[in-house]
């Protein structure tokens, strides 16, 4: 008791200093500091110190000077340093904060996704440089990107000065609000998830809601169902976190199918029965990850195991994401199968096939076809010219989603990408102010579901069942 009363009083006469010193006034009693009344010595108790230092410790003066802040859903960037020019010219050079490591596939700490806000800046000139963007997971997405950014995180315009170069990705703007939002692309947050899950399930509406498993921090995996056709079509979206367009377009979508006035919508609903996980990842959403969720797994190299020496997937410690979705699947059964995604550097929208599975034969390139030309028909953002290259049969990764679904069930099963950056095939559909963004990925979702309509008849019969 003796050394905490003297190493109080220590540190008490210490804040007592910096009180007398700050504000001599303030605690005055008779012509006699407070502090040192013979009848308050009880002062020296941790309560008062902290009524005083709170009154030392004042806030600083308004305006404060700039600041960037990512401690919000989906934040992620590290500030390096901020210089404040006495010109109103700033310069903040950031970091993008590494997904936590992904052991036994990947083996790297992926990064790519940035999204932050910067406050006091109006009217400023504001140079932003993302000093280790050459280092990312995908250097080769920089070309040609434009950042996106937001004073009301609803409306998300593309910054032209973006410049990527000597491995440092920066922009400048001079805002015209005193906070604005930068981001990889327009995020999707939980709450609109949640929000989406709700209102498409909700009294009236025509989808059905369960919870097919939990995320690793207790998060639920929902799955959203429309129709009650023969034809069981899987859409699964944003396995890897950043990819927010992908839950954009899955809401696209979502609507499409919860339409009571569509005519496709509604016979979509009559020949098939669609399951929609809109976000295979809100572990990895939330913490502001590429790819990997809270346990570092890279969810699209967990769907099979054999793949990676001496590692087993899915797992319930690892990625029970994607445990639990196949369950359902095994459960509720499989015809055909959508997995949407974003790429980082191929600035178009296309369908990564499965042909380089074991089993990959003329009925799965038929129903393939079939998807692709309906898609062209539906959507003139969708192309089929650039993409991955198609790998021979049996040179697959079997361990990535789309693959192991097509393999395991002998279906077609296919990976819808879309850009972070633009469309520019067909180049009529560019927009340099938004590029491709959340309301072109929603129509695009729609797109989708009349395209799945076109390709029924196809894929229910090679799976020998009956459309009337």
């Amino acid at each position: 008791l003796q050394s905490h009363s003297k190493a109080c009083s220590v540190q008490f006469a210490r804040v007592e200093q910096r009180v007398e010193q700050r504000v001599p006034s303030m605690l005055l009693l008779g012509g006699r500091s407070l502090l040192r009344s013979p009848t308050l010595r009880v002062a020296r108790a941790p309560t008062l110190l902290m009524a005083v230092a709170a009154r030392a410790l004042s806030a600083p003066a308004l305006p404060r000077p700039p600041s960037i802040s990512a401690a919000f859903d989906s934040g992620n960037i590290e500030v390096k340093d901020v210089a404040c020019g006495s010109d109103d010219a700033h310069t903040f050079t950031l970091k993008i904060r590494p997904d936590a490591y992904t052991h036994g596939t990947d083996k790297t700490a992926h990064f790519q996704w940035f999204h932050f806000r910067a406050s006091g800046v109006r009217g400023k000139k504001c140079t932003f440089v993302l000093e280790n963007a050459g280092d990312a997971s995908y250097p080769e997405g920089w070309e040609d990107y434009k950042t996106v950014a937001s004073y009301d995180r609803l409306d998300w315009f593309r910054i032209a000065s973006t410049e990527y170069k000597d491995g440092k990705l920066s922009w400048t703007l001079e805002p015209e609000r005193d906070s604005v939002w930068f981001s990889y692309f327009a995020p999707y947050s939980w709450e609109r998830h949640e929000r989406l899950v709700a209102e498409l399930s909700g009294p009236g509406q025509l989808g059905t809601h369960t919870s097919i498993g939990e995320t690793l921090e207790g998060r639920p995996l929902d799955l959203l169902t429309f129709g009650d056709g023969p034809l069981t079509i899987w859409a699964t979206a944003r396995q890897h976190p950043g990819e927010s367009m992908a839950e954009w377009c899955a809401e696209g979508l979502g609507r499409f199918l919860n339409s009571v006035d569509d005519p496709l919508a509604r016979e979509l609903r009559r020949v098939a029965t669609v399951r929609l996980v809109p976000n295979m990842n809100p572990d990895g959403a939330v913490a502001g990850y590429l790819r990997v969720n809270a346990a570092g797994a890279n969810l699209n190299r967990e769907w099979a195991s054999g793949v990676y020496e001496g590692y087993d997937a899915p797992s319930l410690e690892r990625s029970p994401e994607v445990f639990y979705t196949l369950a359902a699947m095994d459960q509720l059964g499989m015809d055909a199968h959508v997995d949407i995604h974003g790429d980082e550097a191929i600035a178009a929208n296309f369908f990564a096939g499965t042909e380089g599975i074991p089993s990959w034969d003329e009925s799965l390139a038929a129903q393939l076809k079939a998807l692709s030309d309906a898609f062209l028909r539906r959507s003139p953002d969708f192309q089929v010219g650039l993409g991955y290259d198609v790998e021979p049969p049996g040179e697959g990764n079997m361990a990535v989603g789309s693959n192991a679904v097509a393999e395991r069930y002998n279906a077609l099963s296919v990976t819808l990408e879309m850009p972070f950056k633009d469309t520019l095939t067909p180049a009529e559909a560019a927009d340099p102010v938004r590029g491709w963004s959340p309301g072109r990925a929603k129509a695009f979702g729609a797109a989708l579901g009349a395209a799945l309509l076109d390709a029924a008849p196809t894929v229910a019969a090679a799976r020998g069942k009956e459309l009337h």
